[in-house]
């Protein structure tokens, strides 16, 4: 029988991740429809340079709200700016139905963005402090699988809708987000610590729980307590960068960052449409990207299993070994179809294949355990800004990544952006097995301990 701490646990998780699935939604919009933006019925004209920004201003946005999102979560708590996404996000595909211009358009997609920053910097944090430590891993995968969720609900609908009536579905999202957050979504017990509120915390941690007869209650109560006083007696956030361990951690965290977005599936994503139109497959290159969104959910599922049995340190490695070697045999496909004479347009099948397996072996690291990871290297007085740092460093490398793949697909060839990504994989295996540490199992407080315990990071 499934305890009843944990259902709770993984039911305010899952609300939470509704925010997560409205970012999805919004990253993955321009894809179904940008064929229809640049061809000659669009309903907003654009050219391909302008299309690079509908696309990628999500994530500029995204470079702009993780600090002020961080300092929000730490002064009104996570809960209250979680449950702003969902209405601001109705608020914002209501006014795309409005815009007639493709400066309107762009200020809409940055508010998007703005409101995704708030996902991608709280709800981690949230994640990892309510969760207990034996399911913090499957928990933290929930909201990958949300976002990809959102991702496989727009690819879905953009295939049988066009601009308008599309937009129109994209608010199903943000309503039922809504609701959820109003009914399932408690305040992180960490929070009511660090602002004194002791017993709001201790009731929040019996309903986490699931028992108030729990005799260990009041030991992981105090645990808590002792825990985030001692983190924050004294502390700032100036204490990432003179503290020499949080300064490693910094970098750890910054790396797997820029490696995350280096492995190619963000853009990928958001261009899936006009990749899949260059493998030569007799089918058309939405319905290809529906079934590229399938894989990127239903891959999300083994990390869930495996992220608290295998570790995070393997399996972080196992992905990005095999996202190496998928990105270069996409690579392959795409320079031997441009500059061989090599007919392959009868293996655009495994080009296909090539791309959705490897969302499988992204998700089975990168994709699900990043942000876990991040959350569980810091203490909780710099966990959220630390958080915002790097989805910072994160967000501006899925900028860059999303606004030049057209422009180098275009001018110098598909198969350049698969070798770059390659390429990035392939440090990122050497990374992970020098520098990454397990946390697999461990409290917060153990993860420190063992940061602080050694010279190693591993």
């Amino acid at each position: 029988m499934l305890n009843k701490g944990v259902l709770r646990q993984f039911l305010a998780v899952l609300a939470g991740s509704m925010s997560m699935m409205n970012a999805g939604i919004t990253g993955g919009w321009p894809s179904p429809i940008m064929q229809e933006m640049l061809g000659p019925n669009s309903p907003i004209p654009m050219t391909v340079e302008q299309g690079s920004w509908f696309a990628s201003i999500v994530s500029l946005a995204l470079i702009l709200g993780p600090i002020p999102c961080g300092i929000m979560a730490d002064r009104w708590g996570r809960r209250p700016v979680l449950q702003i996404v969902g209405p601001l996000s109705l608020a914002t595909w209501t006014a795309v139905l409005y815009v007639t211009t493709f400066p309107e358009l762009i200020m809409v997609r940055f508010a998007q963005g703005l409101l995704a920053a708030c996902a991608y910097t709280v709800l981690p944090v949230y994640a990892s402090e309510i969760a207990g430590p034996e399911i913090r891993g499957a928990l933290g995968t929930m909201y990958q699988i949300m976002m990809n969720a959102g991702i496989l609900y727009v690819f879905a609908a953009g295939v049988y809708l066009d601009y308008a009536r599309l937009t129109y579905a994209m608010m199903a999202g943000p309503l039922l987000s809504c609701v959820l957050m109003a009914t399932l979504l408690p305040e992180s017990p960490h929070f009511y610590v660090m602002a004194n509120k002791l017993p709001q915390a201790k009731r929040t941690m019996v309903w986490l729980r699931g028992d108030d007869t729990d005799s260990s209650l009041d030991d992981d109560m105090n645990a808590v307590v002792e825990c985030i006083t001692n983190e924050m007696r004294g502390a700032s956030y100036a204490d990432l960068f003179t503290d020499w361990v949080a300064v490693k951690m910094l970098i750890v965290g910054l790396c797997l960052s820029v490696f995350r977005i280096g492995a190619g599936v963000a853009a990928i994503c958001t261009y899936a449409s006009i990749t899949f139109a260059e493998t030569h497959m007799h089918v058309p290159a939405n319905q290809l990207s529906l079934v590229f969104a399938c894989s990127l959910l239903l891959s999300t599922l083994p990390a869930t299993v495996l992220s608290d049995r295998v570790g995070r340190r393997p399996l972080m490695i196992t992905s990005s070994a095999l996202c190496f070697a998928l990105n270069a045999i996409i690579c392959a496909y795409f320079y031997a179809d441009r500059h061989t004479g090599y007919d392959v347009t009868t293996y655009g099948w495994l080009c296909v294949t090539a791309t959705g397996v490897l969302c499988f072996t992204f998700n089975l690291g990168y994709g699900t355990l990043y942000s876990t990871i991040i959350c569980e290297l810091f203490p909780a007085n710099t966990r959220s800004a630390s958080n915002a740092i790097n989805t910072i460093v994160l967000t501006t490398a899925c900028f860059l990544s999303v606004k030049v793949f057209p422009v180098i697909a275009e001018d110098g060839g598909m198969y350049r952006n698969f070798f770059v990504f390659a390429a990035f994989s392939l440090s990122s295996t050497a990374f992970c097995w020098l520098w990454l540490p397990e946390t697999k199992g461990k409290t917060h407080a153990a993860i420190q301990r063992q940061l602080r315990g050694t010279d190693r990071v591993v």
